[in-house]
């Protein structure tokens, strides 16, 4: 059957989510490639007393400031329109991206800026998952992975682009300032710093090409495109290739669909379960995405290698978007959550290991990490309108979203000087404590919360007087 034109629109309107996530993906998802370069030259250039562990608290303070004003995109969209609203977000990240160039010569303005690229972030992310889930109503899981894939794969771009203009030599970390810490070395070569501030002039220039090519091409759903597609997905049904004309929740069972107010939503249990193994897979992400590399550089002595390393983790990171959503379609979001937070536990228990398993186990383990620790990408925003309605999508996504801040902010007190008193041994550990209790709590919501389900929707639609939906 060809496709129509609005089936045709949607497959673009989502392209354009994707790379508008790729453009925006920069502060959270390579900063941890850049940390090195970025700790060496403040410690070169004007702040000596700088070290890794302290400044990686900068993605962190991105991360919480994306989740917890990610709600506001729909209050500036309310105001200023769709587009405009977009674009004024969009023009707003750049210049700050820009301004990192000056920044960087004062290390309270770059903490700024970057607060600023946070915010900046948590709306363009949430306006281009919520707009790409419109679009697939009926496959939300997969249309939240294709548009968050961009934003995996930024760390892929951008961390490529970094390493082969900052440090095309390869030079190798060649200042240890602690004697009592020998593996902690830093960059002091001046024509690898003298390229660091230049870098974010071409991180700026990539990103505000690609955001105004995204800002161009999306656009909400008009009411008669909407009817477009819900009569194109009940002819795909009829056919046999859909679900067999039912809704359904997390586990595959039959539940008519109802909305959530955001009081509803906040006295749910299902929010709070959500929230905390979100939380507390999101630490494992952040710890992977800012000090992987600078756990690597222990031991080994490659920094060609271990960019390639995140670069190819970039890829893992936008493939694992895609993949987990998908598979949230199939299995349910219960039973996938189950699954990748029990293999993100194996997998970090493990990690330490990779300093005696030589470079080709740390490749495997950093990859392997990423890939399924950035499930919550996409597994979140489906989770928040398949359980709680789409009705006022980014204020339930943004409500549902704090618990990665909450996250961010568990990973920074745990590496709070936590690394020098336990070493990287216990850190690692600690964080696969995390992935233990978030597997623990998924395990909660898919065999005891699972069967008040039916119960619960009923009495809601009840509430709402509503009829079950049917396809």
């Amino acid at each position: 059957m060809p496709l129509t034109a609005t089936q045709i629109k949607a497959y673009r309107v989502v392209a354009a989510c994707c790379i508008g996530n790729l453009a925006s993906g920069f502060p959270v998802n390579s900063f941890g490639n850049i940390l090195p370069y970025v700790v060496s030259y403040l410690r070169e250039e004007h702040a000596s007393s700088v070290r890794s562990s302290s400044v990686s608290f900068v993605p962190i303070m991105c991360t919480v400031i994306l989740s917890v004003t990610m709600f506001t995109g729909g209050i500036l969209e309310f105001l200023l329109g769709y587009t405009v609203s977009l674009a004024g977000v969009g023009i707003a990240f750049v210049a700050s991206l820009l301004l990192n160039y000056v920044a960087l010569h004062n290390f309270g303005a770059m903490v700024f800026i970057y607060c600023i690229l946070g915010y900046c972030e948590g709306v363009l992310l949430v306006t281009f998952l919520s707009t790409a889930m419109e679009w697939f109503p009926k496959q939300r899981g997969l249309a939240a992975g294709v548009s968050a894939l961009g934003s995996g794969f930024s760390g892929f771009i951008f961390s490529s682009i970094q390493s082969s203009f900052v440090n095309p030599w390869n030079y190798k970390p060649n200042h240890a300032p602690f004697e009592a810490y020998p593996d902690e070395k830093y960059f002091s070569q001046p024509d690898l710093l003298h390229r660091v501030p230049l870098s974010f002039i071409i991180i700026a220039a990539i990103s505000g090409i690609l955001l105004s090519c995204a800002i161009a091409l999306v656009s909400r759903p008009t009411e008669e495109e909407k009817k477009c597609l819900a009569e194109t997905s009940q002819r795909l049904l009829d056919n046999g290739t859909g679900n067999g004309g039912k809704s359904y929740t997390s586990e595959g069972s039959s539940l008519p669909e109802v909305e959530y107010t955001a009081t509803q939503m906040l006295r749910s249990p299902h929010f709070w379960i959500f929230f905390i193994v979100f939380g507390l897979s999101r630490c494992n992400f952040i710890f992977m995405n800012s000090l992987s590399k600078v756990f690597g550089e222990s031991f080994i002595t490659d920094d060609h290698f271990l960019t390639i390393t995140g670069a190819i983790s970039g890829i893992m990171n936008g493939l694992g978007r895609l993949a987990w959503g998908s598979l949230s379609d199939l299995l349910g979001m219960q039973r996938t959550m189950m699954l990748q937070t029990g293999i993100l536990s194996f997998l970090m228990f493990t990690f330490y290991s990779s300093k005696y398993g030589g470079p080709v186990m740390y490749f495997v383990w950093v990859c392997a990490i990423i890939f399924t620790s950035a499930a919550s990408f996409s597994l979140l925003p489906a989770a928040a309108t398949t359980f709680f309605g789409y009705k006022n999508n980014k204020l339930k996504i943004g409500l549902l979203y704090v618990s990665q801040g909450s996250g961010a902010l568990l990973q920074g007190f745990m590496m709070l000087g936590w690394h020098i008193v336990l070493g990287w041994r216990g850190v690692i550990y600690m964080f696969g404590f995390c992935s233990l209790l978030a597997f623990l709590f998924s395990s909660i919501l898919h065999f005891v919360l699972q069967r008040v389900d039916t119960e619960r929707i009923t009495v809601l639609s009840k509430f709402h007087n509503r009829q079950p939906y049917e396809s």
